[in-house]
């Protein structure tokens, strides 16, 4: 099987020619020998043509690699085709159940194994999915399904699957980069971008929040030396996001200590949001611990809840984020500023810096400046972005500084029938060679 994809590999970048893999789930009835498995087996290369491959992949699952599918539609019909023939095969006692999945061979594909993940994600996506029509009420709408291949492609994914993006906070003091902003991105090879809410609770289920986070941190140590300090000479900081899984966790310390050590990173160069809930699950003495070595705190969210004041006031918090959605309701309803007003208020009573986040236009970029909020962030300065991306603003002198200069007035173009005759260098005698007349739009001059 191996080789066999090797060589559709080969022929896909060499001549275009394209393949498949398509694994096989058998689920026979118990008691069921060896003896169906192969007969199931020789009627899929019974069904296949000489260029293709049938072998046992291990268990009661078979494997196929075929040539010549062109694309997704092609796949899916040689699916069927090939799951008609077993279900029609001749055989004694009950029929077996047939899960298929397939994967098409991609000239990008690094390694065989990525191929067959892909399929066995698939097969694992079918299997469930006939599981759970065979159960009255099965929820058989598109996100249920969409949930069941996230969940697949989950279980066989790694923390290297996982890329790390990174979003500007802007100093509206100056338009630097005040700090970056860590955010876990997943982009599959079939589903394409599977968003943090999709897999961030498929990742707590499966015990896997403490790695990813782990690795989160790891790699934005990493990113954060490779940049090294702003133009401004300042050292840049970068902001993780801490889930309650993962400070609860009795190593978290040590592996934050593991993550700069190996990196070079400085502890004032991270910083880590916090929610309510995380502030809540951190063991006595964390939040203190990670003060003490320099690592700011931030407390995310604030407004929609507001942290202890033994978190405030001369404790491990550092500083707030502002919950987007203050700066969404100012756009629209009487009082349109009143609720980013108050969460300005909040920030001020706190004796804290604040970030507002979700800042998308220039008129909310404009109110929180009127209510003297010092630091934002949003689309309006950039979206998440890769590293190599967003280095050209982290290494930029002062990137955001046009949008906050003040708006010159002859951009403003007046309203149809306000057009003002203007005269230019109109001096009060004759015209003289070195004096030129210039008028502007005087419509009582020829």
């Amino acid at each position: 099987m191996h080789e066999a994809i090797e060589r559709a590999l080969e022929h896909l970048r060499a001549r275009g020619e394209p393949s498949a893999v398509l694994l096989i789930d058998v689920e026979h009835p118990a008691g069921a020998g060896e003896h169906v498995l192969t007969a199931l087996a020789e009627r899929l290369a019974a069904t296949l043509t000489h260029d293709d491959l049938v072998a046992r992949f291990g268990g009661d699952v078979l494997v196929a690699v075929v040539r010549h599918v062109a694309d997704e539609t092609a796949a899916y019909e040689v699916a069927t085709r090939l799951q008609l023939a077993l279900e029609s095969a001749p055989r004694d006692g009950e029929c077996p159940h047939i899960s298929i999945g397939c994967s098409l061979v991609r000239a990008q594909d690094t390694s065989v194994d990525a191929v067959v993940a892909r399929a066995d994600a698939a097969m694992y996506a079918a299997r469930n999915k006939a599981s759970r029509d065979a159960r009255p009420g099965g929820d058989c709408s598109p996100e249920s399904e969409r949930s069941e291949l996230v969940e697949a492609a989950f279980e066989r994914s790694s923390v290297e699957d996982f890329d790390v993006y990174y979003q500007p906070i802007a100093d509206l003091a100056c338009g630097s980069v005040a700090a970056v902003e860590a955010i876990l991105r997943w982009e599959h090879p079939d589903l394409g971008t599977i968003a943090p809410s999709e897999f961030l609770p498929i990742a707590e289920r499966h015990g896997q929040i403490v790695t990813l986070g782990r690795s989160v941190i790891e790699k934005a140590c990493a990113q954060t030396v490779r940049w090294g300090p702003t133009r401004d000479g300042h050292p840049l900081r970068t902001c993780v996001n801490i889930s309650p899984a993962q400070i609860a966790d009795p190593a978290f310390v040590d592996d934050v200590q593991t993550a700069l050590e190996h990196s070079g990173a400085t502890a004032c160069q991270l910083a880590f949001e916090l929610t309510e809930e995380t502030i809540a699950a951190a063991p006595a003495g964390v939040l203190q611990a990670l003060v003490d070595v320099r690592i700011e705190l931030i407390f995310d969210h604030a407004g929609t809840t507001v942290p202890s004041q033994t978190h405030v006031a001369g404790g491990p918090i550092a500083m707030i984020k502002l919950d987007r959605s203050f700066v969404a309701s100012s756009d629209s309803g009487e009082g349109r500023a009143a609720a980013l007003a108050q969460a300005a208020k909040l920030a001020r009573s706190l004796e804290l810096p604040a970030v507002a986040k979700g800042v998308e236009t220039l008129d909310q970029l404009s109110m929180v400046r009127d209510h003297e909020l010092p630091f934002a962030q949003g689309y309006l300065f950039s979206r998440p972005q890769s590293a190599p991306m967003v280095e050209r603003l982290v290494l930029a002198e002062r990137p955001f500084a046009s949008l906050l200069a003040p708006r010159p007035a002859w951009l403003d173009l007046p309203h149809s029938g306000d057009e003002p005759a203007v005269e230019v260098g109109a001096p009060s005698g004759s015209p003289t060679r070195d004096e030129p007349v210039v008028v502007i739009g005087a419509p009582d001059v020829p």
